[in-house]
C-alpha cells in the first residue's frame, strides 16, 4: 500500500507540474517470485556449507536463495512524457524495485528534441546502450526470459547522465539507426560494489564507482526478419572505497573499451537471439571480458518455450592465465501470454561457476533456480 501509494504521489506530482502540457502515461510491472533448490560447498569459506545463491540482478544485488522470495526481481515503473512545444517532450519514469523495499525513485529523466524528421537529440538520465536488451533490461515483458541472463548484464553501472544524437535513414533496403552518445556516471554507495567489499570479508563504510567520459556510438540495423545491434564505447574508470575510520583505500584509475554485437533473428517458428561482447582494461595486466548468450525460442501461438546459455570468461593478457573469474548460465523456459499486455513465465536456471577457487575467483559458487512470475505493460 505504501509503494502504491508513493507511485500515485509521484504520478500526481508530474501531472501538477504539467497541467499545461500534453501528458502520456505509460508503465510497466513484474511480480516474479522464486528460491534456489539446494545446498552448496562455500567457495569463499573451505570445508563450509551455504544455501545455493543465483544472482538475478547483479547491479542491485537482487539475489534468490532456499527462502521464497518475491524482493529479487519484483518491480513497478510508470512513465510520463511530456509535450512541452512542437518537437519538443520531458520524459520522467518513476521506478519501484523489490530489492529497495519498494521505494520509489526517479532512474530516468530526460529531454527529447526531434530536430528533423531523421534526427533525435536527447539529454538527461538513460541506460548506457551496452547491450543488445540494455535499454528495456528491466522491462520482463520485452523479451521471453524471466531476465537477460546477469552474468551478461552485470557491470556495476548501468546509467549515466549525458547526451544522445540519434539518426534514422535507409540503406540498401533496410532500416539503419545511427546513435552517438556521451556522459558522466558518479554512483556513489555502489550497492554491487560494497557487496562484494563484504563477501570478501571487508568492512567499507561505502564505496563510490566513477565512470567518465563515456564516449560512444550504436549502429541498428533491421530487416523484415532481423534486427542488430553494434556497439561501442570507452570510459574511464575510478573507484573510491571509504573505510570506517575515513580513509580511502589506494586504487589505480584505468580505461576500458566495450564492443558488442546483438540481436534476433526470425527463422519460421523460431527465433534466435543472440549477445557478443568484448571489455578490454588498459590496466597493468591487461584484462579482458569475453562474453556471449545465444537463446533459442519456439513460437507456439501464445506460448514460448525457449533455451538459453550464457557464458563469461576473465583472462589477462599480460599476465596470462586461465584460473579467474568464469561462469556460465543454461536456462530453460516457457512464456505463456494470456492477455495482450501480460504474460507468465517459468524458468530455471543451472549457474555453473568455472572459476579458480583457489584464488578467491569462485565467488559466485553454483546454484540451482527456479522461478516463475507475471510480466506487464499499460
Amino acid at each position: 500500500m505504501k509503494t502504491l501509494l508513493a507511485v500515485t504521489s509521484g504520478i500526481t506530482m508530474l501531472i501538477s507540474s504539467s497541467a499545461l502540457a500534453d501528458m502520456r502515461i505509460s508503465g510497466y510491472g513484474s511480480i516474479i517470485a522464486g528460491k534456489t533448490l539446494g545446498t552448496v560447498d562455500d567457495p569463499l569459506n573451505p570445508g563450509q556449507t551455504r544455501d545455493e545463491i543465483l544472482t538475478a540482478d547483479f547491479y542491485d544485488v537482487g539475489q534468490y536463495d532456499n527462502d521464497i522470495t518475491i524482493k529479487a526481481e519484483s518491480i513497478f515503473a510508470v512513465q510520463a512524457v511530456m509535450d512541452l512545444a512542437e518537437n519538443f517532450s520531458v520524459t520522467a519514469q518513476l521506478v519501484a524495485k523489490g530489492v529497495d523495499d519498494f521505494e520509489p525513485e526517479f532512474d530516468w529523466y530526460y529531454v527529447t528534441y526531434q530536430a528533423t524528421e531523421n534526427l533525435t537529440l536527447m539529454a538527461g538520465r538513460r541506460n548506457i546502450p551496452m547491450y543488445y536488451f540494455s535499454e528495456f533490461s528491466e522491462v520482463g515483458y520485452a523479451y521471453p526470459w524471466m531476465r537477460p541472463p546477469s552474468n551478461l548484464y552485470w557491470w556495476q553501472v548501468t546509467q549515466f547522465n549525458g547526451v544522445h544524437a540519434m539518426y534514422d535513414f535507409e540503406l540498401g533496403g533496410y532500416s539503419n539507426t545511427l546513435t552517438f552518445f556521451y556522459g558522466n556516471e558518479y554512483s556513489d554507495d555502489n550497492v554491487e560494489m560494497l557487496y562484494y567489499d563484504k563477501l570478501y570479508g571487508g568492512s567499507a563504510r561505502t564505496v563510490n564507482e566513477y565512470w567518465t567520459d563515456i564516449t560512444g556510438m550504436n549502429w541498428n540495423i533491421s530487416g523484415d526478419s532481423f534486427d542488430l545491434r553494434f556497439v561501442y564505447f570507452q570510459n574511464d574508470r575510478d573507484r573510491e572505497t571509504i573505510q570506517q575510520d575515513g580513509s580511502i583505500d589506494p586504487y589505480t584509475p584505468f580505461s576500458q573499451t566495450f564492443v558488442g554485437l546483438g540481436g534476433n533473428v526470425s527463422l519460421d517458428k523460431f527465433t534466435l537471439l543472440f549477445d557478443w561482447n568484448f571489455v578490454e582494461y588498459d590496466d597493468a595486466v591487461g584484462t579482458e571480458f569475453p562474453t556471449y548468450l545465444v537463446s533459442l525460442v519456439y513460437n507456439w501461438d501464445d506460448y514460448q518455450p525457449y533455451i538459453s546459455y550464457s557464458k563469461a570468461d576473465h583472462e589477462r593478457t599480460n599476465v596470462p592465465t586461465e584460473d579467474l573469474e568464469e561462469h556460465y548460465v543454461l536456462s530453460y523456459g516457457l512464456r505463456y501470454n494470456f492477455l495482450p499486455t501480460a504474460a507468465f513465465k517459468i524458468q530455471y536456471d543451472k549457474f555453473v561457476d568455472q572459476g579458480h577457487a583457489p584464488s578467491g575467483w569462485a565467488y559466485h559458487g553454483d546454484a540451482r533456480a527456479i522461478s516463475m512470475g507475471v510480466d506487464f505493460v499499460f
